[in-house]
């Protein structure tokens, strides 16, 4: 099975103002943030097999 590379930047957004979280701040540390989670997804689901 195949593992992520990167993240929907406009499907987190989205469910990001779903949930009434500030949208701006999280557009603004997105960037930042994208290859620690997708490492840690990686190495989650790594360990799940």
């Amino acid at each position: 099975m195949g593992s992520p590379y990167a993240l929907d930047f406009t499907a987190v957004l989205l469910l990001a103002d779903a949930m009434g979280a500030r949208t701006a701040l999280l557009a603004d540390v997105l960037p930042s943030v994208e290859a620690v989670i997708v490492k840690a997804y990686r190495e989650e689901s790594e360990n799940a097999d």
